[in-house]
């Protein structure tokens, strides 16, 4: 144990070591005396397996400081050493090689108290051999307060040769103190430097301008995109001190299955501490909550699942003795579980953590880091490998995961997700990453998002398999060492730098290095060769002669556009002409409202050499464009190469499949006309697009008056469903509705009104009225015959006969003892209502899981049933009508709104996760109020569902339910408007359709 004495000046001490080697006699008299003592006195000494000393990491560290002090350079540099490898010694060893006053800048007081003690014995130095001779040890003056006056400053440093001070006691420092204590110091080391960017960091930083600045991390990343403004001098690799042993494996597992998130956290995380425990290492488990309140409740269940392991919380609520006396309990062991608020405080020091149930995830990327950091210290054969445990509903922890391992490619060694999703396309992608038999070690493949496009090669014989001759065609312009190869699967991937003139100038001196990904796949099985690359140069045809063979040849030309026949509801966006006549303008591209013009003016006499559109395929909203010189491209991006792989594979049986006509694929396209004046046509249904529902979140809210609610929250209503006249709809919401009106115009797109009041869209850079941001992002407009109104302003509707759904189809159910004008169940369950008599229909078809009402204000749908079988989930939402006579019987009007709802449920299938979150969320907030809408199941049940519809395959079917229609009665424009929602329905998302009427 170090023996430190502490004078006390002011509400400052100074430290200095009483006992042992380096202590003084007494009392340090000047700071020159040690400084003076330890010149010479340092030796490089490195650690062997028969000897101690420095560790590998901490000599190659304090190199890269001793050559930057030797080029006298003034920029801040950075040293990244992973947690564990020991960076605190390495600050003591680049203040010994060359003694001179220091200030040390640390994040916290657990931290500055931890350096302190370090300084004042020179940590394992002279243990090790690093110190040699006779020599005192630094005095360390402890800052705990900003001092008042110059004078005050020039006592308290006179005898220090180390400061050590957090960065808000410096903070709290008036400029000219802190200048003061600047000029006395010759260097500055700063601690868990991804601090630096905060100005209360960045300030004291920026003050030793001209003097030397290190700073040490082990996590140099930040998710908000602002640097720590010192070049990375030195960076030791995670999966070397993975390698030596300085950095535990971690286990990470995302509990998927939760209804209770917290307690299925806390049994997982407390079996594997007695798993561990059994195994006879000594294992410590910290549970990590976001406040205090939570730190309370999630204690509890602890306490009630393994009490015997004696769970105690840390935190700043809890007083300070108790702290201590929980802190021994830890260390004696009396104690093997701790609740703490964020974490501990950085630097603690307690190696036996090694099982982290992560309750609350951090938000930021830098502090999850250092925190799964803190559980992979290794040193003794009492500790093993570290396991993580976190709840998969809290959103987003998957994508930060990815973003960890994206940072640094070691993390994929370090890191061994234990995750099962149960999931055939989830088990399907591990498999694949698990094929690559090498991968280069500069860059993660998690990391790498390819945008989806490629060139189609075939080949006049068998295609070849030869990966490896990248190699010898790249030679010296690889990045990646190594090729990352999938024999099983036959993909290729890699990336060049290559150097390039710079753009503005000439110049043979510099030039700009550029990088480019390569991702090349052979589907042997149709006989086709794909390159994905973003290098559009001439490397191609090289590429797939080296993998694929000699006789290797592009597919080209016009053939291309067969990829857009599978197409639904195609739509051009933009058009590409080539006028082989006129040498003035010989190309020409025309993109939105110009894109009619020119298919049907310029591109009847001239030559298209490239188009897309987008439209559906498959259930979901897909783009394509193709390039007749052999690009085939979408707007999507890969989430990563599996990904492309399988949206590759579709491309070369598409555009040569010959029973595919030309004529066809060109007759085929929905050409967008411009919305010059309101159509007239019966307007159903009205919606927010695509890209607005997709994004919905808490962060962008709709306000008026002083009631503000989240976009989830508000509905979109038509008036009136008149075929001439205003186009008028309301923004409705639980306390309030507003009333606007489209203007069409001759000239441009149709602009939105409000009648009477205004409301105002409220994001985090701002506020905007809710009638211009209607106005400019646009909504959708659903017309009878097929009409729509998209957001851009246009209309759209295909040129083909009407279809009129089967009467046969129709289903016609008893409606005995149902008032057919009373449409709610509300609250009481009114047995005779028609939503009452429907749930009794629909529940009786299948064995759900969930059946919610969800009645109301931005409904989802009046009633929702779930389940859950194999890899899909099954959604059924049903839209009930009240009739608008007692008696059923053939009234269109009777339609119009039932209609118009099942069209605004054809993007549910889209977003599986974001449907039964809304679910979730509204229904815990009805709860919250006392009211209760789940007929079957529980919030529970509710809440795994949501955990497993983003790894689920959803199967969408809607109902409309109004049996005050009669199906003997129906007209043939009844017939044609549920025949026409059903296209719609099918065309788009390949949502099921379903029909309840009378008989």
């Amino acid at each position: 144990m170090v023996e430190i004495a502490v004078q006390t000046i002011g509400r400052n001490g100074l430290w200095w070591l009483a006992d042992g080697p380096g202590a003084w006699d007494s009392q340090p008299v000047d700071a020159e005396t040690a400084e003076v003592s330890l010149r010479g006195r340092f030796v490089f000494v490195e650690e062997t397996d028969s000897s101690l000393g420095l560790r590998a990491p901490q000599l190659g560290a304090l190199h890269a400081i001793l050559a930057h002090r030797s080029t006298e350079g003034t920029e801040p540099i950075t040293i990244v050493m992973p947690t564990g490898t020991g960076k605190t010694e390495t600050m003591l060893a680049a203040y010994c090689h060359s003694p001179a006053r220091t200030l040390v800048m640390v994040p916290s007081d657990a931290l500055r108290t931890q350096v302190a003690t370090k300084f004042v014995s020179l940590g394992v130095l002279p243990a090790v051999g690093a110190i040699i001779g006779d020599f005192k040890c630094p005095a360390v003056l402890v800052l705990t307060s900003a001092p008042a006056t110059e004078s005050e400053v020039d006592e308290l440093v006179s005898s220090a040769n180390v400061i050590i001070a957090t960065a808000q006691v410096l903070d709290a420092c008036s400029q000219a103190i802190r200048q003061r204590l600047v000029a006395s110091c010759s260097r500055l080391f700063v601690d868990e430097a991804h601090h630096v960017a905060a100005r209360t960091w960045r300030t004291v930083v920026d003050e030793f301008a001209g003097e030397e600045v290190v700073q040490f991390t082990a996590t140099p990343y930040r998710e908000d995109g602002r640097h720590l403004n010192g070049r990375i001098a030195y960076a030791y690799p995670l999966r070397l001190a993975q390698k030596n042993n300085y950095f535990a494996r971690i286990r990470y597992q995302s509990i998927v299955e939760l209804g209770d998130p917290d307690r299925s956290v806390a049994v997982a995380a407390v079996q594997r501490l007695r798993d561990d425990l059994t195994a006879g290492f000594d294992h410590l488990l910290m549970a990590r909550v976001s406040s205090i309140a939570r730190a309370k409740e999630v204690c509890k269940i602890y306490e009630e699942i393994a009490e015997d392991l004696a769970p105690v919380r840390l935190h700043t609520g809890v007083a300070p003795s108790t702290r201590t006396k929980r802190r021994t309990a830890l260390a004696e062991r009396s104690s093997r579980i701790v609740v703490c608020v964020n974490m501990l405080g950085e630097g603690f020091d307690l190696p036996e953590l090694k099982i982290a149930a992560i309750h609350d995830p951090q938000k930021s990327l830098a502090v999850t880091l250092q925190f799964i950091g803190r559980f992979t210290r290794t040193g003794k054969q009492t500790l093993g490998e570290a396991s993580a445990f976190v709840p998969l509903q809290v959103a987003g922890i998957d994508e930060r995961l990815r973003r960890l391992y994206g940072e640094d490619a070691d993390w994929n060694e370090v890191i061994q997700d234990l995750t099962e999703h149960g999931v055939g396309r989830e088990k399907e992608r591990t498999e694949f990453e698990q094929g690559f038999g090498t991968l280069p070690r500069e860059i993660a493949m998690r990391s790498i998002h390819p945008k989806m496009s490629t060139v189609t090669y075939q080949s006049s014989t068998s295609l070849t398999w030869t990966p490896e001759r990248i190699y010898d065609l790249f030679e010296d312009r690889l990045l990646t060492s190594r090729l990352g190869i999938n024999n099983e699967r036959s993909v290729v991937w890699w990336v060049s730098r290559e150097a390039v003139p710079v753009r503005w100038g000439e110049f043979s001196s510099f030039n700009e290095l550029v990088h480019h990904l390569y991702v090349v796949h052979v589907d042997d099985e149709n006989g086709f060769l794909y390159i994905n690359s973003t290098d559009n140069g001439p490397l191609h045809e090289d590429i797939a002669e080296a993998v694929g063979g000699p006789d290797v040849s592009i597919v080209k030309g016009e053939t291309l556009y067969r990829i857009l026949a599978k197409v639904q509801r195609r739509i051009p966006t933009n058009v590409g002409l080539l006028d082989s006549v006129s040498r003035n303008r010989r190309f020409s591209m025309y993109v939105g409202q110009d894109v009619l013009a020119a298919w049907k003016g310029e591109g009847a006499t001239k030559m298209k050499t490239n188009i897309f559109a987008h439209g559906f395929r498959e259930g979901r909203a897909v783009s394509f464009g193709a390039s007749r010189k052999g690009k085939v491209w979408s707007h999507e991006q890969a989430r990563d190469i599996h990904d492309w792989v399988k949206w590759a594979r579709q491309v070369g049986p598409a555009i040569t499949d010959e029973s595919v006509s030309l004529e066809s694929v060109m007759a085929g396209f929905l050409l967008p006309h411009p919305a010059t004046a309101r159509p007239t046509h019966v307007p159903l249904a009205i919606e927010w697009p695509y890209q607005i529902t997709a994004t919905m979140s808490e962060t962008r809210s709709v306000r008026y008056q002083s009631s503000s609610f989240s976009l989830l929250e508000t509905e979109l209503q038509l008036i009136d469903h008149a075929e001439t006249g205003p186009l008028r709809f309301r923004v409705l919401t639980a306390a309030w509705q507003l009333e606007f009106e489209f203007v069409f115009q001759s000239d441009s797109p149709p602009v939105i009104v409000p009648l009477g009041d205004d409301g105002e869209i409220v994001t985090p850079a701002g506020s905007v009225s809710l009638a211009a941001f209607l106005t400019q992002h646009g909504v959708l407009v659903m017309f009878a015959d097929e009409v729509v109104l998209v957001e851009q302003g246009f209309l759209l509707k295909p040129e083909r006969a009407r279809y009129l759904y089967p009467r046969e189809d129709l289903e016609t159910p008893s409606w005995k003892n149902v008032n057919l004008k009373k449409e709610s169940q509300g609250d009481g369950r009114d047995a005779t209502s028609i939503q009452y008599r429907a749930i009794e229909l629909l529940s009786a078809e299948a064995d759900w899981d969930v059946i919610v009402d969800d009645d109301g204000a931005g409904e989802l749908a009046d009633i929702v049933c779930l389940r859950s079988q194999g890899d899909k989930l099954y959604v059924l939402l049903a839209h009930c009508k009240y009739s608008s006579e007692k008696t059923a019987g053939g009234r269109i009007g009777d339609l119009y709104d039932v209609c118009g709802q099942a069209m605004k449920m054809n993007r549910a299938k889209s977003m599986p996760e974001q449907l039964v979150r809304r679910l979730l969320r509204r229904e815990r907030k009805r709860q919250g109020q006392g009211k209760h809408r789940i007929v079957k199941g529980d919030v529970s049940a509710l809440a795994a569902l949501v955990n497993e519809a983003r790894f689920r395959e959803l199967d969408v079917t809607v109902a409309v339910v109004q049996p005050g229609v009669s199906a003997a009665k129906a007209s043939e424009d009844m017939l044609a408007l549920l025949g026409a929602t059903d296209r719609f329905l099918t065309e788009t998302y390949q949502t099921k359709f379903r029909v309840l009427t009378s008989p």
